[in-house]
């Protein structure tokens, strides 16, 4: 049996609201959708709140100190059942990809899970952890580790990651730009333009050009830096840079045009 888990927990700091309330689809918040598409999947279906957090669907309390903490939490509650967890802020996740992963899932190892689009890496939070790693999901709490990838990547001989049915499927939704960029999938409104790149310090060293001009459908600098980043596997988040359009600083919500030159501005080491 399978137990669904769906993470509300995040303070939604980026978003500036709770993302769990957010909608999307047919005036449906999120929490309910997602809660629904575990519940229509898993045995039993529990949310993971923080403790100032109150729901009608049955929860677990959010420990805090991140996802890791929590799905720690959610095991220690449950005990002998599989999890299969989910978080709220993938917007594009669909019941298909749930199923297709439990279709492909092997409960002799310690989790399945997705290997991301953007990095090639395991994604933990759309994943089924086995009863198997539970032990080792405490131990890493326990000794201040949170980081439920690196827990996955620690133990890879025993995790089974599989292609994304869809490339967008675990597209985060954490911010309004990236807010602006899922709503754009959904309603098919995105057009194609032309956008010309300069590169500076590391950026330049990895793309291996000074510019470029690229065909993008993506909307806001926020989604064309996570297109270029999948490219060239730049290894900046998106905090860590700043972003400047026809010579102007820019936010990362910005409507990008047909023909704008833009510049993601990498940190710089300095003394």
């Amino acid at each position: 049996m399978l137990t669904g888990i769906l993470l509300v927990g995040g303070k939604s700091s980026r978003m500036g609201e709770d993302k769990s309330e957010l909608i999307y689809h047919n005036e449906t918040p999120e929490r309910v959708r997602m809660y629904e598409m575990l519940s229509e999947l898993c045995g039993k279906t529990y949310l993971c709140h923080r403790a100032d957090q109150a729901f009608d669907q049955p929860g677990i309390c959010d420990p805090g100190n991140g996802p890791l903490a929590a799905i720690a939490a959610a095991a220690e509650t449950v005990q002998d059942s599989a999890l299969l967890v989910i978080a709220c802020d993938t917007p594009l996740l669909t019941k298909h990809d749930l199923q297709n992963l439990i279709d492909q899932r092997d409960s002799s190892l310690m989790a399945t899970c997705y290997t991301s689009a953007i990095d090639q890496k395991t994604e933990p939070l759309c994943a089924i952890y086995e009863p198997a790693i539970f032990s080792a999901l405490n131990s890493a709490v326990e000794n201040g580790q949170y980081c439920p990838r690196h827990l996955l990547e620690n133990h890879h001989t025993q995790i089974k990651c599989i292609p994304l049915t869809s490339a967008h499927a675990l597209m985060n939704a954490n911010s309004p730009a990236e807010r602006i960029e899922v709503n754009a999938i959904l309603n098919d409104s995105r057009v194609m333009k032309t956008i010309d790149l300069k590169y500076f310090a590391q950026l330049r060293e990895l793309a291996n050009k000074d510019t470029e001009s690229i065909e993008t459908e993506s909307c806001t600098p926020a989604g064309l830096y996570l297109e270029i980043k999948q490219r060239y596997q730049f290894p900046y988040k998106e905090k860590h840079l700043m972003v400047a359009i026809n010579d102007d600083f820019s936010t990362w919500d910005h409507s990008l045009q047909d023909g704008d030159e833009v510049v993601f501005i990498p940190p710089v080491a300095g003394g």
